[in-house]
């Protein structure tokens, strides 16, 4: 299905906050209800191995029964990574596969952002 990354800059202090809110939450989401745009949904949430990048880093996967109709489940991996200032977001969505986002590709956009905040 494909893949995707975000960077969002927070204020001095900022993004450890947001960062320690969002490993609070996965130390006890198992799941989620919610509605979305094809109507009701029923979310499991399971944590994996982060990657050894940045200054702290967290992945998970959210899947989706999406019914019978369907080739699978929805299963999307997120690794979400702070770097001073920044977290970054990768997520890689497939349908009845549990694909990754490439490990390498993490790696060398987190150098580059580090790299990016050096005086």
């Amino acid at each position: 299905m494909g893949g995707g990354s975000t960077l969002a800059s927070y204020q001095a202090g900022k993004a450890e906050q947001r960062f320690a809110e969002l490993k609070q939450a996965l130390a006890t989401c198992r799941s989620y209800e919610g509605e979305g745009w094809v109507g009701k949904f029923k979310a499991t949430v399971k944590t994996e191995a982060p990657p050894q990048v940045g200054d702290e880093a967290v992945a998970f996967r959210e899947i989706m029964p999406m019914g019978p109709e369907q080739p699978g489940d929805r299963n999307e991996q997120f690794i979400v990574v702070r770097t001073g200032n920044t977290i970054a977001t990768f997520s890689e969505l497939s349908v009845g596969a549990g694909l990754s986002f490439p490990a390498e590709l993490v790696s060398r956009q987190v150098e580059r952002l580090r790299n990016a905040q050096r005086p």
